[in-house]
């Protein structure tokens, strides 16, 4: 077991829940989410960082035949998503260190980046599995303005722009498209507001009321502008990765996990 997993077990327990769920930013992301995947065409799917498995219905979605494989480094949310969503597979995974030995259609990572101190070896190992497209959703804009909600909800980065576009074609990948969204209202009205309030997994009716409320005033945000970020990405062809550095030369660390191994314990 890693150092992270009881960090990310405590964050599952005390922070995450109903805000994955009623939170409007994360209702409008989905939203996102759904109209980037319905245009991509894939039968196997990796989702790293998966949680509970809320992404899995959106993945799934029109595609009764493809196969659904969830990684997460928390052995608290692996739990709730193997009772969640029996006969689907939930593999422990450090994307840090480790990476599947299979390739994946698709690759699907939402709202993990933001959460890891090395991003760079987190993406090498996503790079390690893509055989189509990459698919990440993350949080930008400046860390230390909203440093106080985001250090409860367990962020160590937002990234600047252009940021993250640099280090994915750093490990190998080419972007195809990014889509902002969230100003002005989610960012940075929302965000600055965060900073006086305190992360709760369970939102009262007041609350949801408010949530629900704030969800229809967020279809006034711009999609070009804001702090949530979706990008799609494809690895570059292997004649060309030679022009540059190549998605394995790194000294980032990485190994691979039998998913066979990784489901009845995880990663050492």
């Amino acid at each position: 077991m890693t150092a992270a997993t009881p960090v990310y077990d405590d964050i599952w327990r005390n922070v995450y829940g109903d805000l994955q769920e009623h939170g409007p930013a994360h209702r409008h992301l989905r939203r996102l989410l759904r109209q980037t995947v319905a245009e991509l065409d894939f039968q196997t799917v990796l989702d790293v960082g998966c949680g509970t498995g809320d992404n899995l219905p959106m993945l799934l979605a029109g595609r009764s035949s493809a196969r659904f494989v969830g990684a997460d480094v928390s052995k608290e949310a692996l739990a709730r998503a193997r009772h969640r969503h029996p006969g689907h597979d939930f593999i422990a995974l450090d994307i840090e260190r480790q990476a599947l030995p299979d390739c994946f259609d698709l690759v699907f990572s939402s709202l993990v980046l933001e959460h890891l101190p090395n991003d760079e070896a987190a993406l090498r190992n996503m790079h390690a599995m893509t055989g189509g497209r990459l698919v990440v959703a993350t949080i930008g804009g400046d860390l230390h303005r909203y440093r106080p909600w985001e250090e409860q909800v367990g962020h160590v980065r937002n990234y600047r722009s252009g940021e993250l576009e640099r280090l994915l074609d750093r490990v190998g990948f080419e972007v195809e498209r990014t889509l902002r969204w969230g100003f002005p209202f989610y960012s940075p009205i929302t965000r600055l507001l965060q900073n006086r309030m305190s992360a709760t997994p369970s939102y009262g009716g007041a609350t949801r009321l408010v949530a629900r409320l704030t969800h229809a005033v967020y279809r006034l945000n711009s999609d070009r502008r804001g702090d949530l970020i979706i990008i799609v990405a494809r690895p570059w062809p292997a004649s060309l990765r030679g022009l540059g550095s190549s998605p394995r030369a790194s000294g980032a660390e990485h190994s691979q996990v039998s998913p066979m191994r990784a489901q009845s314990r995880p990663p050492s």
